[in-house]
């Protein structure tokens, strides 16, 4: 008389012993054939699952054919000859059909879980933060725009002399623009600046080379700084 087991939900199932031989592998493809063997036993797939220690999920990937939801190639034999001892198969057939599998052949041959790469979404919490962050960083942005803006010197122009110049004369009228309520010296001495940012400045010269420095500053920036050689020629009666 053949052996039974009783499964989880009460139902009676002839199970082989080793001297009975093994069951015969259905001729379909491998998942499928797995399944039809596994329903003839009236075994679930929970049941399945504890006898042969593979997760459900692998169970339903392999009998649906989905090998690319397995952890790959080597961790599906080693499913399959556990599964194959539960069901009374002989491992060897059942892998022997799954390597001639043009699917199962292509698999890849050692992917672990962990290694799977698995879809990542942001939490609300990394949201908040990288906005915050970003908010941050535009502040950052703006005030270095500000500060440097504070600390570069403003425009200097000097229109006259517009460059090294010789004269006749010992003075000489210096004109430029610049910004309003910027502070301008000439040699040191304050210049006044209109509110157009307009100075002009007249400067007694000596006989000679005269260098006049003119500079442009703003409270807490750096000094821009325009340099004027002038050469006072006299003329002989005023020497």
């Amino acid at each position: 008389m053949q052996p039974t087991i009783v499964s989880d939900n009460g139902k009676q199932s002839p199970r082989r012993g080793a001297g009975f031989g093994r069951r015969e592998l259905p001729p379909d493809t491998l998942g499928e054939a797995l399944r039809i063997v596994r329903e003839e036993m009236q075994i679930s797939l929970d049941e399945l699952a504890s006898r042969a220690g593979v997760r459900k999920i692998y169970i339903e990937a392999i009998e649906a054919g989905r090998y690319d939801d397995t952890p790959g190639r080597t961790y599906v034999r080693g499913f399959l000859r556990r599964m194959a001892e539960a069901l009374e198969l002989s491992p060897d057939v059942v892998l022997a059909r799954f390597d001639a599998d043009p699917v199962g052949a292509t698999q890849p041959s050692n992917v672990s879980p962990s290694m799977r790469p698995l879809p990542r979404r942001l939490s609300y919490q990394s949201i908040r933060l990288i906005a915050f962050a970003g908010v941050i960083l535009a502040i950052l942005v703006y005030f270095g725009f500000q500060v440097r803006g504070i600390l570069a010197p403003p425009p200097l122009v000097v229109d006259d002399p517009a460059a090294d110049v010789a004269v006749s004369e010992p003075r000489i009228t210096i004109h430029g623009t610049t910004q309003p309520e910027v502070t301008v010296q000439v040699n040191g001495q304050d210049v006044q600046v209109d509110r157009t940012g307009s100075f002009q400045e007249t400067i007694d010269l000596q006989a000679g080379v005269n260098t006049l420095t003119v500079t442009a500053a703003r409270k807490r920036s750096r000094t821009a700084t325009v340099i004027r050689r002038v050469l006072v020629q006299l003329p002989a009666v005023l020497q």
